[in-house]
């Protein structure tokens, strides 16, 4: 992934308190699965709301599992870790 990919306005515009976040590195480092706990917290997101994963690792399976949910998703390398922003789509776009 190119380090200089623009976020999409969705992601700009929501303050990071607004935002859900989930450590996937707290299910890795106990070998426990993260998909259904992560599922049901996409399940229960208000409309147009953001859930920011980290990981020490690309989520990669999230990606595609969560797209056929209807997620649209922007993904990041900072600093080791990896930022994976979710959102429902059909949401308004951040004017």
């Amino acid at each position: 992934m190119n380090a200089k990919t623009q976020r999409p306005a969705w992601v700009e515009a929501t303050p990071e308190n607004e935002m859900l976040h989930i450590d996937l590195g707290r299910f890795l480092r106990y070998g426990l699965e993260a998909l259904p706990e992560v599922e049901e917290i996409m399940s229960e997101l208000r409309p147009c709301q953001v859930l920011h994963l980290t990981s020490t690792r690309e989520p990669v399976m999230l990606y595609e599992i969560l797209r056929e949910k209807g997620f649209a998703n922007f993904n990041e390398a900072r600093n080791g870790v990896w930022h994976s922003y979710f959102r429902k789509c059909g949401c308004e776009e951040a004017s």
